[in-house]
């Protein structure tokens, strides 16, 4: 016999409306007490709501699509399991693709989720501008977790990346006395959080009337270990820097490595500053003095706009991380810079 809502109601002595309330998170406040009935009853009568129904009357599959270049990049990773529990929270389910740097992956990806009809698409680093510009006239939220130019139709969010780079950079001039910082860093880009960074480091060194043209600049393929470790040893033979400004904490890693390959220390011989604020700058040997932005805060942030989205009188119920998202119209395209921190550990000569 087919299980409904109205036996769940039954059993649990609420309404049927309850029911709804229990099974679609954020919908409607729903007591503790009245919570627990519903889910014993619902796992006494083994329950399963109509998924494909459910979707159709709420013209909603209750999905979203997160798409990132690289999982085991930790500060990635933390902000995709950020986003994850708080859409696991509201009812939705998470359609993740790491694309790498293959165009074919990314176009596959995002054609994949507009064939599941997902709600909403999330995209954490590049991708291509006329993919999105074609899925946002056909009317999918878009919502990019790095910066990007206005008037595209797309809403980001994004660690604030230029004045933390040059605090580091200034960090390094005003408190350990370098004056050959080099930097080490992604694809050369113009615009974006990785750009920022480049920006901010060379800002600081430009008002200390130290050198900043590209040959003191490592550009790798892809912000990696392996990128940090061959572009390092490109600086030391080229430009023989004191100090190491990366754009990403992968990369540092690779730095540091390739600097003890060299028989030399960090930070005795050569001082290490990064970005992102990850786990890797913790577990770092020594540990990496970094600056980044809480990924829970980003998560938040970036749920907040997507609900508003999504279905306006519900921007409120997603966690109340800001609020600013709260009092946007849904319509508005949107630019959300988080506030970044700093902090200081063992590679740039700090103790």
């Amino acid at each position: 016999m087919v299980v409904t809502r109205a036996d769940v109601a039954r059993m649990a002595g609420v309404s049927p409306a309850v029911v709804s309330y229990v099974l679609n998170p954020g919908s409607r406040p729903v007591s503790r007490a009245a919570r627990e009935r519903v889910e014993t009853a619902v796992r006494a009568l083994g329950y399963r709501p109509n998924a494909v129904a459910r979707a159709l009357r709420r013209s909603s599959t209750m999905s979203i699509g997160l798409m990132v270049p690289d999982l085991a990049n930790p500060a990635i990773s933390a902000i995709a399991r950020c986003i994850e529990d708080i859409a696991y929270d509201l009812g939705y389910v998470l359609f993740l693709g790491t694309v790498g740097t293959d165009p074919a992956r990314e176009e596959r990806y995002l054609r994949t989720y507009v064939d599941r009809q997902v709600d909403a698409l999330i995209l954490i680093g590049s991708h291509r501008p006329e993919l999105v510009t074609e899925l946002i006239k056909n009317g999918l939220p878009i919502l990019v977790l790095d910066r990007v130019s206005e008037g595209l139709g797309v809403s980001s969010v994004f660690p604030e990346a230029f004045e933390s780079s040059s605090a580091l950079v200034k960090h390094l001039i005003v408190e350990h006395g370098h004056h050959r910082i080099a930097c080490v860093t992604g694809p050369k880009r113009r615009t974006g959080i990785a750009a920022d960074r480049v920006a901010g480091w060379r800002h600081a060194l430009d008002e200390a009337g130290l050198d900043s043209d590209d040959t003191m600049v490592f550009f790798g393929e892809e912000a990696t270990r392996a990128s940090g470790h061959l572009g390092t040893g490109h600086l030391l033979d080229s430009v023989a820097p004191t100090a190491i400004f990366t754009s990403s904490d992968v990369q540092a890693v690779g730095v540091i490595g390739a600097i003890r390959e060299r028989d030399l220390l960090v930070p005795r011989d050569i001082a290490v500053v990064s970005c992102d604020a990850s786990e890797l700058a913790e577990r770092a040997f020594p540990g990496l003095t970094s600056a980044g932005a809480d990924p829970m805060a980003v998560a938040r942030l970036t749920m907040d706009r997507l609900m508003e989205k999504l279905a306006p009188d519900r921007a409120a119920k997603s966690g109340g991380a800001s609020e600013s998202a709260a009092s946007t119209s849904p319509l508005e395209e949107t630019h959300d810079v988080v506030p970044t921190s700093v902090t200081y550990r063992r590679s740039c000569g700090c103790n």
